[in-house]
């Protein structure tokens, strides 16, 4: 009996989060993206942990006391999405996973920027990030962004 040669190990590869792209040059993501990613950084977490902020502007745009968005900071968002695009510099709205906040932002500067529904918008960085939350879902004032 001829002994058996040991099975080559096949290296297991962990899968990293990638930032998604909802619009040319346009991203959102998570906090491990902004890490990794070359262009613009816009952070729109409530408040920053203690780590180093991997962004060069933060603007919360939820606000956790009143449960609503904050919508002069959601604009102010676009205008610096539409900034760094004038310049053809790559843009990464991102919070701590790019589920909720990241992706509002994301939706927001499609609504604006496009004219779209804000559901429109959501589908479309929902088709690019599966795993996102509505507005509707996770906001109770959400309504304030449709009312004029």
């Amino acid at each position: 009996m001829t002994p058996s040669k040991p099975k080559a190990r096949t290296r297991r590869t962990v899968a990293r989060p990638t930032a998604s792209q909802i619009a040319p040059g346009v991203y959102v993501g998570g906090w491990d993206d902004a890490v990794r990613f070359e262009g613009t950084r816009v952070c729109v977490l409530d408040e920053v942990p203690d780590e180093k902020l991997p962004a060069e502007a933060h603007v919360p745009i939820y606000d956790d006391v009143k449960d609503r968005p904050i919508r002069d900071n959601l604009d102010r968002v676009a205008d610096l999405v539409d900034a760094a695009r004038a310049k053809n510099q790559p843009v990464l709205l991102f919070c701590g996973h790019g589920i909720r906040r990241g992706s509002l932002a994301g939706a927001w500067y499609l609504h604006r920027h496009d004219g779209i529904s804000l559901d429109a918008a959501f589908d479309r960085v929902r088709a690019a990030r599966p795993k996102i939350q509505h507005v509707k879902d996770w906001v109770g004032g959400w309504k304030t962004l449709v009312e004029p």
